[in-house]
């Protein structure tokens, strides 16, 4: 066998392009099974995004995305300076989402050099298929209900926060005594009704000797953090195991 065909078949060896994608399932740690697809753009002159038919991506062995040729198409004059044009590319998924970057991560094209390498951390949707052992905290992340009017320009109370960041993690405070060993968190991404399903895979903190509670309940903490643009400090709030069960629970975010 000649060294070229013991090259795997998958492993097509191109100039990459000007982006790089490092994808990965924040439940597995790994580059992900499930379906993604990588949506590639292009802005217009009018500032819309359109689809970029023409641009091929490659998916290597290790899971990365790459787009090794991303030219001016022809026939097409080049936009923007330079004949520049001002691309992004977006993993979709039905089961994960980049809740960093939701509008896509931009880039130029084409362009010179080393191409860029960006790491895509891709969080559970609610229909992400967990093992059936999974210990799971359902619920929503809706606007905060409050007494002060809010801006006609914002979002009203009750209304779902789609591509939140939910994180949970053992209670980390002076009255708990968290488990041993490393430090564990879990992550999870809302949709579009606000809803999230939140892998708990880690033990959680015991009450401090002393406290006037059980001390053989499990306590976690469970933040939320807005999407990019949306503003509001993250929102924290704590629960004990019991409390894991119930597919109702609402957390409300400025």
């Amino acid at each position: 066998m000649t060294a070229d065909r013991a090259v795997p078949t998958d492993a097509v060896r191109v100039t990459p392009g000007p982006v790089c994608l490092m994808p990965r399932d924040t439940f597995t740690g790994r580059p992900p099974a499930l379906p993604v697809t990588a949506v590639v753009e292009r802005r217009d002159d009018d500032g819309r995004w359109s689809p970029e038919k023409s641009a091929r991506v490659v998916t290597t062995p290790t899971g990365a995305r790459l787009m090794p040729s991303l030219a001016v198409p022809a026939g097409r004059p080049p936009g923007g300076e330079h004949g520049v044009c001002r691309m992004r590319v977006r993993l979709v998924s039905p089961y994960l989402l980049d809740a960093e970057h939701p509008d896509g991560v931009e880039f130029d094209a084409p362009a010179s050099g080393v191409p860029a390498v960006t790491p895509v951390l891709l969080l559970p949707l609610p229909a992400y298929p967990f093992p059936p052992e999974t210990r799971l905290l359902g619920g929503r992340v809706v606007v905060r209900r409050s007494v002060m009017p809010r801006s006609a320009a914002g979002p009203p109370p009750g209304a779902p926060v789609v591509g939140a960041l939910v994180t949970a993690g053992a209670r980390d405070d002076p009255g708990h005594i968290p488990p041993v060993g490393e430090p564990w968190t879990d992550f999870a991404a809302t949709a579009r009704d606000g809803a999230f399903r939140l892998p708990l895979r880690g033990p959680g903190s015991r009450v401090a000797a002393g406290a006037v509670a059980d001390a053989d309940t499990e306590w976690f903490t469970v933040t939320v953090t807005g999407p990019p643009g949306r503003g509001g400090p993250p929102v924290t709030v704590h629960l004990p195991a019991q409390d894991i069960t119930a597919t109702g629970f609402v957390i409300e975010v400025p």
